[in-house]
């Protein structure tokens, strides 16, 4: 349906703007998660919502496993099981296909795919003092690994700074920051995917 279409489209616009505001991207994703099958309801009955109903529980059970393995937060969980109650079951599952698909090349090249709950991002310290600890061999060593860490923390403040970071930010926040299509866009793209399939059909 095109109304519906464009609502899921609203939906994962407004998702991929709230990227980095947990809070807001929570909120966005459980008012769509109580809509969608709402909206399927009124315009399909009882087999609207329990199509709604039935994409929202495979997004749960498809994205849960990707959660437990460490690849996706919880807020991504959030979003997916929304994204699934707009989409149905087999419209979401085709689109978790080509979500999962981008996060195994991801894997396959090591790029920077962590999730982005803030527990699990690991800020460099910029006195680099864990790195300095790790070497107990002689005050001299402790010495001249601090002088080339902060001669390398000034040349990073350098790129940041050129980068269009703010002049306090560290390293790992420039990595939480440039993170490569998280799980959300990843599930932007394969959504489009699947409504320009369907609009084709």
């Amino acid at each position: 349906m095109p109304v519906l279409n464009v609502l899921t489209s609203i939906f994962i616009m407004t998702a991929l703007y709230g990227i980095g505001k947990h809070r807001f991207q929570v909120i966005i994703a459980l008012a769509a998660l109580v809509i969608a099958p709402a909206v399927f309801g009124i315009t399909g009955g009882t087999h609207g919502l329990i199509y709604s109903l039935a994409g929202a529980g495979a997004a749960l059970f498809l994205t849960i496993p990707l959660l437990l393995l460490g690849y996706v937060s919880r807020n991504d969980v959030i979003v997916s099981v929304a994204l699934g109650g707009a989409l149905g079951a087999v419209q979401y599952a085709i689109a978790f296909c080509i979500a999962t698909a981008f996060l195994s090349v991801q894997r396959m090249f090591k790029i920077e795919s962590q999730p982005r709950d803030a527990e699990t991002v690991t800020e460099a310290s910029p006195q680099g003092a864990g790195l300095v600890a790790l070497d107990e061999k002689s005050a001299l060593v402790e010495i001249e690994a601090m002088r080339i860490l902060r001669r390398d923390g000034s040349e990073a403040a350098g790129l940041l700074s050129a980068a269009g970071y703010p002049a306090g930010a560290s390293s790992g926040e420039a990595v939480r920051k440039g993170s490569v299509l998280p799980w959300c866009a990843k599930l932007a793209v394969a959504t489009l995917v699947v409504l320009m399939i369907g609009s084709s059909m």
